[in-house]
């Protein structure tokens, strides 16, 4: 049925690509100015000029044979809180951004691209913030520093490993010819919320750089949830030589506590959705955590045709966790190296692009488990108690990978790669009363794709691709053992996947309308399924075999140079096709946790005298909650709107801003806890919540 619903996908995809193609007038020589699902003032006419970072070169669309979204500075910042990444990342089809509103639980944000959590690669300016065990901190994430995200969507093993779901890339813009820009900000709203924020950033000579500070605070719109966030953020760029440029980025994360109200059963969150578990204030639920990570991307172009670019990080973390029953005490310390060459060259009459290169990374957390022995006084610190765990887990990973593209002819390339992961971890156990529960596991795969991309016309694209995917378990999921032992557990191994996909991609020029179209069948193999033990710590198990479809669809319309519409549709049929546990037997039933059908739409208008004003609506589908599908969480729609407007006083530019999100108060969960112990699987979010700021900015 797999390869049926392919065939069939990819002659539907070229039967419309062949009537586009007839159909759209050439545009080879108009203004290309324009990005898919960018935010743009021109009418989009050409897709080729358009490149792709996150391939870890600059290549043009058209030759990426991958589902890619990107997303101006506009929908990023106007109007917005810039809390989290959420914000920005809402109404890509097949990415799941929601806000918990639980800073403790979710660090705020959970992300997954087609149901892939974790499997997702981030990067900002080149630099990883995803850790050798394919762990990422999305807390240290800043959108108020971000000019452009780009999201490809779909395995990205050959280039990053650990990468099932795609590739989050953000991209750092600098003001031109500015040697200062000082923005401070200041927020206000729903819940006890504030945001004030200090950003300078500027460009003087071959030089760029932007400093962005900023703290956010919230009581929390239920009972025991408050948080405290603080955040800098560096970047600079600088040309060196004519060939050579340096980029340096240092991010710096504080949250001093957040509190946690828990997951609710479903009576609760429908009934009582600001209420609080009472165990959650006795034992003092929360997390305290601290992070710091620094990186370099140095690039050097040897001609035109070779490039060099290497990439070195180094973070610290460390995390205080009290969660039911025990307390979770983390430092880590990680750092690695990627490079990356890319060479031009001809073989034959035909253009080839190679890339190649190596990638190092490392990871070394220190973990202590402690009894939580609760509050003593109201308001003061959960108690550590007996120590239960106390070991050192190491994980490096060492994989060299190539991917080259062949221009077969000026309209169609091909894309093959490959890369090959190698992981060694380690489990040092220094809590030996209870015996050495030592251990290491030894995990290694190789990664290949191919892929196709055919551009009848510069404004269109038709691509096909084939890509393997090699997910390892994160260290947190290797530690957590059923049993609450030490060291690892042992029977959990890696996840596969094996996916088709094709798509199409294009511009129209009349009608002012951009729109994308992707079709998926994929195969996984021991996939990751997470679990509650009797005392709420999450540990995993492989699932036997799941089969997964999704379709992807965006529109985006500009009738006229004020009026733009943005819509979009996922939908997503994941089932396991074999999976028995603990003596159930759920083979056909839907994995929990995916909603199969989500729509989004926005509606921008951009007033002459500077009055930008949105509303947005997005429903999402019900989806079960737990692998038995004995229970799901129930659909909703949540519609939000918000008002920017620009003016100039003198010298100095004014923005003031408001927003209402959750406009009619729906009683929905945006996030929810899978196979949650007690059925207490849902995470409430806010009901109508309203913002308002002010930013200004003085160039000089």
């Amino acid at each position: 049925m797999s390869h049926s619903f392919v065939f069939a996908s990819l002659l539907t995809v070229l039967g419309a690509a062949g009537a586009l193609a007839a159909q759209v007038p050439d545009t080879s020589t108009s203004r290309a100015d324009t990005t898919v699902h960018g935010d743009t003032a021109r009418a989009p006419q050409r897709l080729q000029p358009v490149l792709v970072e996150g391939t870890r070169t600059r290549q043009r669309l058209s030759r990426v044979p991958q589902a890619v979204s990107e997303i101006g500075i506009k929908e990023i910042q106007q109007g917005r809180r810039e809390a989290g990444l959420e914000e920005a990342l809402e109404g890509i089809p097949g990415v799941m951004a929601e806000n918990g509103d639980n800073y403790a639980l979710f660090s705020g944000l959970n992300l997954s691209i087609r149901g892939a959590l974790p499997g997702v690669q981030v990067l900002q300016d080149g630099v990883p913030l995803t850790m050798a065990d394919g762990t990422t901190q999305l807390d240290n994430i800043d959108p108020g520093s971000a000019g452009s995200i780009e999201v490809i969507r779909g395995p990205s093993s050959v280039l990053y490993g650990n990468s099932g779901g795609g590739v989050v890339s953000i991209t750092t813009q600098f003001p031109a010819n500015t040697p200062i820009f000082v923005q401070p900000a200041i927020q206000f709203g729903s819940n006890g919320y504030n945001r004030q924020q200090l950003k300078f950033e500027g460009s003087s000579g071959s030089f760029n750089y932007l400093v962005n500070a900023n703290r956010m605070q919230t009581d929390g719109f239920r009972q025991y949830g408050s948080a405290d966030i603080r955040r800098l953020n560096v970047v600079t760029r600088s040309q060196l030589t004519d060939r050579t440029s340096l980029g340096v980025v240092f991010n710096l994360n504080d949250m001093p506590f957040a509190e946690n109200p828990s997951t609710l059963t479903r009576d609760l969150a429908l009934n009582d959705p600001t209420s609080v578990r009472q165990a959650a204030i006795d034992q003092g639920w929360g997390k305290t955590s601290r992070q710091g990570q620094g990186g370099l991307q140095l690039e050097h172009s040897f001609d035109p045709g070779r490039v060099l670019r290497i990439n070195a990080w180094g973070e610290w973390r460390s995390s205080w966790n009290p969660i039911p029953s025990r307390i979770i005490d983390l430092t880590r310390r990680a750092g690695g190296v990627r490079s990356a060459y890319q060479h031009s060259a001809v073989v034959g009459s035909l253009p080839l692009e190679l890339t190649a290169g190596v990638d190092l990374s490392y990871q070394r957390d220190n973990r202590h488990e402690f009894d939580n022995d609760g509050i003593v006084t109201p308001g003061g610190r959960a108690q550590e108690g007996a120590l239960q765990i106390s070991q050192i887990e190491r994980v490096v990973s060492l994989a060299p990978f190539a991917q080259a593209t062949l221009d077969l002819t000026p309209q169609l390339a091909a894309t093959a790669g490959v890369r090959y992961d190698s992981y060694h971890f380690k489990a040092t156990d220094l809590f030996l009363s209870d015996g050495d529960q030592s251990g290491t596991r030894d995990l290694s795969a190789a990664s290949p794709m191919v892929g196709l991309n055919y551009s009848p016309r510069p404004e269109l694209n038709v691509y096909a691709n084939y890509a393997e995917a090699y997910q390892t378990p994160r260290m947190q999921q290797l530690s957590n053992r059923p049993d609450g032992g030490g060291g690892f557990n042992q029977s959990l191994g890696p996840e596969y996947l094996h996916s088709y996909e094709v798509g199409m991609r294009g511009l129209l020029a009349g009608p002012r309308l951009d729109y994308s179209l992707s079709v998926y069948t994929s195969r996984v193999k021991d996939a990751l399924v997470p679990h509650q033990g009797v005392g709420e710590q999450v540990f995993y198990e492989n699932a036997g075999e799941s089969s997964r479809r999704g379709i992807e669809l965006a529109l985006g319309w500009r009738p006229t140079p004020q009026l733009s519409t943005r819509l979009s549709y996922t939908y997503q049929h994941f089932v396991y096709d074999h999976y028995v546990s603990d003596g159930q037997d759920f083979s056909g039933n839907r994995e929990p946790g995916i909603s199969p059908n989500s729509v989004f739409a926005q509606v921008t208008h951009s007033a002459p005298w500077g009055l930008t004003s949105t509303l947005t609506a997005r429903w999402v589908d019900s989806y079960p909650v737990d692998d038995a599908n004995t229970e799901s969480n129930w659909a909703f729609t949540v519609v939000g709107v918000r008002f920017s407007l620009d003016r100039q006083l003198g010298r100095v530019a004014a923005r003031p801003f408001v927003g209402i999100d959750n406009l009619f108060d729906e009683i929905y969960n945006a996030t929810v806890s899978v196979n949650a112990v007690g059925s207490r699987y849902y995470s409430p979010s806010a009901g109508r919540s309203v913002y308002v700021g002010l930013q200004f900015g003085a160039p000089k």
